[in-house]
């Protein structure tokens, strides 16, 4: 059953707001306003459904306003207005529970299909998988030559006196899909088999530094303690790896990841000899996107 002021057309927001004699002076207008809408010799004489109708609501009305009557029963009046401002409170807790619970529910849910799809994406390729030497989760690269910034390097030199591109790798595809390395500061390429490319990341789109794994360096490797104690976390002596974690990358990277190499993004992939499992691999920041030198042909004799 309705509260009565809700079928007088009041909010619970006005009742809360207003009290004794100006509360009923609003309650006598709103029922008389409504009154003159639905009395049934306001109905055309011939519609009979019509004039049932508004009957029955002014029967609603009269029995309304008759409870909030503050001449005759001032009580019954402040029971319903108490009910009524109550039921308001009730309202807005119910609907932040009910979106909290949306939130868990769609949380959840993003979770699960992450994780799946992160499986998905990395079975191909797992230890046990189907081994090739030419597996990649991007569309087939051909005699192409990736330029990249290792993250990991550029943020662990402590020394303005390092020689410039010791940061910068290679990885060459060649005509047939193979793919080599070059490691910084070595000038020759290495052909590699148990690398994964997986797509790219915008760099504008994550801040990576954080969920990069971190290793103690070996001049840090046995501070004071003293040194240990005081010092906060985020003050000691770190190094950073290309590598984080399978949740990290899942809930931070993998909403973004593209199956395109573009500059300016990061390169992810998946090692299968990495001696951590379950981490995945940071190749660095595309600098450079360049067609591969084509091998030179033999001399004719």
């Amino acid at each position: 059953m309705k509260n009565p002021f809700e079928l007088l057309g009041l909010s619970p927001e006005i009742v809360r707001s207003l009290e004794g004699r100006e509360l009923f002076a609003l309650i006598k207008a709103s029922y008389r306003a409504l009154l003159m809408i639905y009395h049934p010799d306001r109905a055309p004489l011939q519609d009979e459904l019509l004039k049932l109708q508004k009957t029955r609501k002014v029967a609603e009305l009269n029995l309304a306003y008759e409870k909030l009557d503050l001449e005759r029963n001032p009580d019954s009046l402040e029971h319903y207005r108490d009910l009524y401002v109550k039921r308001r409170g009730d309202g807005w807790q119910k609907t932040v529970r009910r979106l909290k619970q949306d939130l868990q529910d769609l949380t959840l849910f993003n979770q699960t299909l992450s994780r799946n799809y992160l499986r998905h994406l990395l079975s191909p390729f797992s230890p046990g998988g189907p081994a090739s030497a030419t597996e990649t989760a991007l569309p087939a690269l051909r005699n192409l030559r990736i330029g990249l910034q290792d993250v990991a390097i550029n943020y662990n030199v402590r020394s303005s006196s390092w020689n410039l591109g010791t940061n910068y790798k290679e990885i060459k595809m060649d005509q047939e899909g193979r793919m080599s390395y070059r490691l910084p500061s070595r000038k020759r390429f290495i052909p590699i088999n148990f690398i994964t490319l997986l797509g790219t990341v915008g760099k504008e789109q994550v801040d990576l530094i954080p969920l990069l794994d971190r290793v103690v360096p070996k001049d840090c490797q046995w501070p004071p303690p003293k040194w240990k104690k005081s010092f906060p976390e985020y003050l000691k002596c770190f190094d950073l790896m290309n590598s984080l974690s399978l949740d990290d990358f899942r809930s931070h990277c993998l909403p973004f990841l593209k199956p395109d190499l573009v500059e300016g993004s990061f390169l992810f992939s998946f090692h299968k000899t990495i001696p951590q499992p379950g981490r995945i691999n940071l190749e660095g920041l595309i600098i450079r996107l360049n067609p591969a030198k084509s091998p030179k042909a033999a001399p004719a004799h």
